[in-house]
């Protein structure tokens, strides 16, 4: 899949997305969370939101996201870690996510999100992409159902690692468009 830019300068960036089976996830964080949510006590098929401890994943602080699944059928960031505020440059959190910027991204994000809660399953997602004055870039975001209670989907929660081209773990600087390799 290809999400193309709009008219709107903020929006020259391409995408490509894939979905993948999440047991291929290519970094241990995304592997530990996915076992965790397939250890969970479930109700219906989906992990009760209170019995994982998503801050005790591996190197996860700052790497995930907790998604309210809003009744209108749309997405509001109740928690975005710090990682992924330097990956984007602003913090999200409170957003719906047709607010995320540039728009194709928005559009994006929103659509892979209504597909974890249709699939009510993990979905390994890898998005590739840049701006025109960029490298181009690519992260895997495991995005994965919880329930509060009811085995309804209320939250979605992202655990995300940022890859470059070899493989080694790399982050953004606050507010930059250019990848550099961790400290």
């Amino acid at each position: 899949m290809t999400a193309s830019a709009a008219e709107d300068p903020d929006d020259a960036v391409r995408f490509e997305a894939a979905s993948h089976d999440p047991v291929t996830a290519p970094h241990a964080r995304l592997v530990a969370a996915y076992q965790a949510w397939m250890d969970a006590p479930k109700v219906d098929g989906i992990p009760l939101r209170n019995s994982l401890a998503l801050e005790r994943i591996p190197d996860a602080v700052g790497q995930i996201g907790i998604v309210d699944v809003l009744p209108d059928g749309g997405f509001r960031y109740r928690m975005f870690g710090s990682a992924l505020v330097g990956a984007l440059g602003y913090d999200a959190t409170g957003w719906l996510t047709v607010n995320l910027r540039p728009a194709a991204y928005a559009d994006l994000i929103t659509r892979q999100y209504q597909e974890v809660v249709t699939e009510r399953r993990p979905i390994l997602h890898e998005l590739r992409g840049g701006f025109d004055d960029s490298s181009e870039h690519r992260y895997f975001r495991l995005t994965a159902p919880l329930t509060v209670s009811d085995g309804r989907v209320d939250h979605l929660w992202m655990t995300v690692a940022l890859l470059s081209s070899f493989g080694r773990e790399v982050f953004l600087s606050a507010g930059s468009s250019f990848f550099r390799t961790r400290d």
